[in-house]
């Protein structure tokens, strides 16, 4: 058995000194050729370049790889400084957009509010925007940006442009409430156009949510029409006379009937109402 291992042992010697002899010579020819490419001698200029070819091979498709990579990630921190760089840009535009949409609201709210100065010119009128509304079942009141400040008091009109809008009826410093005609609390002395016969308009719990009021205590002869327009008649302390307020669209019920009521549509659409004027004085 012990000779058994020493042939081994010499076994694997012999290994290891022809991978070192061969290792040796590979070295020998691998430096031989380097320093041969150049030489005026074509034999050994060729073989040179024969040992050679396949490190240059695998140096040039390392460096292809290697550039291919450099590029990519190059190419990769190129996109995201790109794109960082349009996010930025996008926001900049959307920041100029809301600035100019801001502005254009600003002058059509002027401009609103020169056309209310203008149709109401001969009453004392301060000008308001509506910063807040009531949104519950029963109410139909909003907030605007004018008070006591401003020389606002309670029981002041309200119109806008097409006509009536409501009345002051609370009023702070800086900020007052007005309810609207649609409010089921308000109601409002009118005359009909067409027979000049006075009525009552009142908000309706169930017609507010259309926009729509009821008119009552018709003079039982008088012949009203769909389209009839009503107008403010002056009685009260509140509303001014001749104001629009709104048009007949349905009348329930025939002349002399002491039951007839008629169903108005306002003027002013409230709903989608922006600007406001107060009225100082009748």
């Amino acid at each position: 058995m012990r000779i058994k291992y020493d042939f081994d042992d010499r076994k694997k010697i012999n290994n290891k000194k022809i991978i070192f002899v061969v290792l040796m010579l590979f070295i020998a020819v691998l430096l031989s050729s380097v320093f041969f490419r150049n030489s005026n001698n074509k034999i050994a200029r060729n073989f040179s370049s024969t040992v050679l070819k396949p490190f240059v091979y695998v140096y040039d498709f390392s460096n292809s790889l290697f550039n291919n990579v450099s590029v990519k990630f190059s190419d990769k921190e190129k996109i995201v400084k790109e794109n960082e760089e349009l996010k930025n840009e996008n926001e900049n535009l959307k920041m100029k957009l809301l600035e100019s949409q801001k502005v254009l609201d600003e002058n059509e709210s002027l401009k609103k509010m020169v056309e209310i100065k203008k149709t109401f010119q001969h009453f004392d009128i301060v000008m308001g925007n509506i910063i807040y509304r009531e949104h519950d079942n029963w109410s139909k009141t909003f907030k605007i940006n004018i008070g006591k400040n401003d020389g606002i008091d309670i029981n002041q009109a309200v119109v806008s442009k097409e006509g009536l809008v409501g009345y002051v009826s609370n009023v702070e410093n800086d900020t007052a409430t007005v309810t609207t005609i649609l409010d089921p609390s308000a109601s409002v002395s009118v005359k009909i156009s067409s027979v000049s016969e006075p009525a009552i308009l009142k908000g309706d719990l169930d017609l507010k949510s259309n926009n729509k009021l009821k008119l009552e205590f018709i003079e039982l002869d008088a012949n009203i029409s769909i389209s009839d327009v009503l107008y403010t008649s002056g009685i009260g302390n509140i509303y001014p006379s001749s104001i629009p307020v709104g048009k007949i669209t349905e009348i329930v019920n025939s002349k002399n009937d002491i039951n007839r009521y008629a169903i108005v549509e306002p003027n002013v659409n409230i709903k989608t109402l922006s600007e406001v004027g107060v009225i100082k004085n009748k």
